[in-house]
């Protein structure tokens, strides 16, 4: 998108909080009062077990699990799995505990390509002894690889992005153990014990909760909203939302959805997709976006199956939806949603760049509130299921996001003025881009300066600094002023969506180095603080948005390894 407010969404770094506790020992009396596994939670043994293993939840919440089996190693595996599918997502659960049937016995999380034996795999696990193993077996019947391990267990997270699958350890603190990567496409994620002893049950337990699995990237959660009758589901793949939900419908005084929800705060806040597809039978189906609170007021903007576009909005719970304004368009749609105070807005596109109004609405929310995307079939008994791509949820507030494919989430920590980025990624370079942004927002002409205190050597091409960009589209036009860690600082630009980022012009410092970029209408001129003298380094003529992307961008130039850049005198 070259001219408008609308913005897309490339990928969303997933990090995960964890709730740690103090391994339990387990004793058979703890196996009272157990249920059956929780909807959509499945079970079975894989391979040839010698006993068959078992799985429940009990009173408490703990998952309870026993299994048998040779062992999780060498070309095939045999042991118990709780499991449900997932494609792109995460699974993470408190520290497990289980007996000591041998000093090979393993608990722990999995992600599995098949429910057969010898499937590709990828295990975060523990023994007896406290100690976490990370493995993976690559292609179908090959030999498992120990990646790495730990000396300690903790609460454990395996999350599933871009054909990689990293694995995280937290006690006192978070270790990642690094990632591997896996084939895409359908798969199986749950809990796997085995006891290495085929003639012997293993007992194990995941204390106070089942794991959990999200299958959109954090902050964002999947939730059905009201009676829906069939329950909806969503997953995150090539930076599209797949999100299938029944229910009666929006409207009226209750509602009955499947919601792809984020949490939001501020006074000022958009929310922007694009409908790619929509598979319902029915032609008061919806797929949209929406803000809304927990006293019921809410806005959405939606799309039916046969391309009406409807803008409406319920002041409070139990009072009746109203239809504010409509059009008519062919998908794909982009919707776009925002809030100004009190006073919402709706907005359409059919080619991403020209925005047309819909109407306006003005309904009390407080400043906390819940952004998504909505989706129901107006039938309790089938899905409508439909693909929203560009999707972008802004508030007023600074905000972080990997762009492209970075192998580890980067993300930002700091005090005092100071700001300590750390991002993964291939490299700013080339027709794709690869790192991790902190940004904010800035309309028509402005400037930013921030002096980079340090950069992590991980690669003589590593890059800290600058950006002003069009959209989080990894192909999106920009203009970068950078410091590399030799302290050679460049200036570049890619002119327009997909093409080649060109060199402009560079310059040599020590470290700490400052750096400013100021935009003034299409020109955009870089310079190095030197004391209290601007030294100008180039300046480019490029088209961007009167609305762009501003703020602080780290590269690796090394997938999967994280680099810290530390900033400060950050000023904008």
């Amino acid at each position: 998108m070259n001219s408008s407010p609308v913005r897309s969404f490339a990928t969303t770094s997933i990090v995960l909080a964890i709730v740690t506790t103090a391994v339990l020992c387990l004793t058979p009396e703890l196996t009272s009062a157990q249920t059956a596994l929780p909807q959509p939670w499945l079970q079975t043994d894989i391979g040839d077990v010698g006993l068959a293993g078992s799985a429940s939840q009990g009173s408490d919440g703990d998952l309870f699990i026993s299994g048998a089996g040779s062992d999780i190693w060498g070309s095939a595996d045999s042991f118990h799995f709780v499991y449900q599918s997932m494609q792109d997502g995460s699974i993470s659960s408190n520290a497990p505990s289980l007996q000591s049937t041998s000093p090979f016995a393993k608990i722990g999380l999995m992600v599995r390509l098949t429910l057969d034996p010898g499937s590709p795999e990828v295990i975060l696990d523990v023994k007896p002894d406290n100690t976490v193993e990370f493995m993976a077996r690559s292609t179908a019947n090959g030999e498992t690889t120990f990646i790495t391990g730990l000396d300690h267990t903790g609460g454990l997270a395996l999350v599933r992005s871009n054909g990689m699958v990293a694995a995280t350890v937290c006690a006192a603190t978070c270790s990642t153990l690094g990632t591997v990567p896996f084939p895409s496409g359908p798969a199986f994620v749950g809990a796997a014990i085995t006891s290495h002893d085929p003639t012997q049950l293993n007992h194990g337990m995941f204390p106070a909760a089942m794991p959990a699995v999200f299958t959109v990237p954090t902050p964002w959660q999947s939730v059905d909203v009201g009676s829906v009758g069939v329950q909806g589901s969503a997953f995150f793949q090539n930076n599209t939302f797949t999100v299938s939900g029944a229910g009666a419908d929006i409207w009226g005084t209750s509602d009955a959805y499947h919601i792809v929800a984020s949490g939001v705060e501020g006074a000022n806040v958009l929310i922007d997709a694009r409908v790619t597809s929509e598979d319902a039978a029915d032609t008061f189906a919806k797929a949209g976006v929406v803000l809304t609170n927990n006293f019921g007021a809410t806005v959405i903007l939606d799309v039916r199956p046969n391309g009406d576009i409807e803008f409406m909005s319920r002041p409070a719970r139990g009072e009746p939806m109203q239809f504010v304004a409509g059009a008519t368009a062919s998908l794909p749609i982009w919707l776009e949603l925002t809030r100004q105070g009190d006073t919402f807005t709706g907005y359409f596109s059919t080619d991403g760049t020209h925005l047309s109004v819909i109407g306006s609405t003005s309904v009390f929310m407080p400043n906390d509130i819940t952004a998504g995307l909505a989706v129901s079939s107006h039938d309790t008994s089938a899905l409508n299921t439909s693909a929203f791509d560009h999707v972008l949820l802004l508030n007023s507030n600074v905000s972080d996001l990997d762009i492209g494919v970075v192998g580890a989430g980067g993300g930002t920590s700091g005090s005092g003025g100071e700001e300590q980025i750390q991002g993964s990624g291939s490299d700013i370079w080339g027709t794709e881009d690869s790192f991790h942004y902190r940004y904010n927002f800035m309309a028509n002409d402005g400037q930013m300066q921030a002096r980079v205190t340090s950069l992590e050597n991980t690669s003589p091409l590593a890059k800290a600094g600058i950006m002003m960009r069009s959209s989080a589209d990894p192909w999106s036009a920009h203009v970068l002023l950078d410091v590399k860690p030799d302290g050679g600082i460049e200036f570049m630009t890619r002119s327009t969506n997909g093409a080649e980022t060109t060199f402009v012009a560079g310059v040599q410092r020590s470290f700490p180095v400052s750096l400013q970029l100021q935009r003034s209408g299409s020109s955009f001129t870089a310079y190095v603080v030197d004391g209290t003298q601007l030294t100008e380094i180039g300046s480019v003529t490029i088209d961007l948005p009167s609305e762009v992307f501003v703020g602080l961008a780290v590269s690796s130039h090394d997938v999967g390894t994280r680099a810290t850049g530390v900033f400060d005198g950050i000023r904008q």
